[in-house]
């Protein structure tokens, strides 16, 4: 699933002077914990350091193109949202131009075990939004704008839903909310809205093996996920 994208029609050549690179800002949503993957890179001198999922821009491939196979090789499925950030100027390293970063953001499901049972990458983490640290300052910038568009994006539309399994219980996605928005929600307004938008549906199902009251599950009430980036909605909590 991806918008925002047009400009990832037109192929870039490597003859231009500035070389193009894709970041990409993986978010999935764990134990109730909002996580970012980064990639594990050694210096010089043999310390660790991470960055966000990235890659060069090849001759022949396209902006989207890449992007999509920045996600393929790190999280091995084909089942996420990905979503154009914006481009980005940063002081070039062989020259006296800008290099140029265009940067993405993706969410994929919070099962990150069946993540890792489609490809094990040792050089990978999914760490908490909130300890990350050891970021150059350029994907420190990407991520911090990442994250505000996230917060923006939640609060209008049903993008969030993208971090969460087929099936969810309420306070799964209210736990989503909080932990995204930073706040605390009114546990019977939430659902009390939630419920009234129509959003999802009833699955007739319930958690078990559970030591508390066993919840209901829910899914999206729409016919194609893609639909959740342009149904506009009103999560004022």
């Amino acid at each position: 699933m991806e918008r925002g994208d047009e400009s990832g029609k037109n192929n870039i050549s490597q003859s231009t002077a500035n070389k193009i690179e894709i970041d990409c800002v993986i978010f999935n949503f764990d134990e109730e914990s909002l996580k970012v993957l980064l990639v594990k890179q050694k210096d010089n001198q043999g310390n660790i350091n991470f960055e966000l999922a990235n890659d060069y821009i090849k001759e022949g491939e396209t902006i989207s193109g890449t992007a999509q196979k920045i996600l393929k090789k790190y999280i091995g499925v084909g089942n996420f949202f990905l979503e154009q950030l914006k481009a980005f100027g940063y002081p070039s390293s062989s020259s006296a131009q800008e290099d140029i970063s265009i940067g993405y953001y993706a969410m994929v499901k919070r099962d990150i075990e069946d993540i890792e049972d489609e490809i094990f990458n040792p050089n990978v983490a999914w760490v908490n939004i909130n300890e990350v640290s050891g970021l150059n300052d350029k994907h420190k910038v990407i991520l911090d704008f990442s994250l505000k568009e996230l917060r923006k994006n939640i609060c209008q539309s049903a993008i969030g839903f993208n971090l969460l399994p087929d099936k969810f219980t309420l306070l799964q996605v209210m736990h989503l909310y909080e932990e995204i928005l930073g706040i605390e929600i009114n546990k019977s307004n939430f659902r009390r809205k939630i419920l009234q938008m129509d959003l999802i549906k009833d699955l007739n199902e319930k958690e078990e093996s559970v030591s508390h009251r066993a919840a209901k599950f829910y899914s999206v009430n729409l016919q194609q996920h893609e639909m959740l980036a342009h149904r506009e909605l009103n999560f004022n909590f």
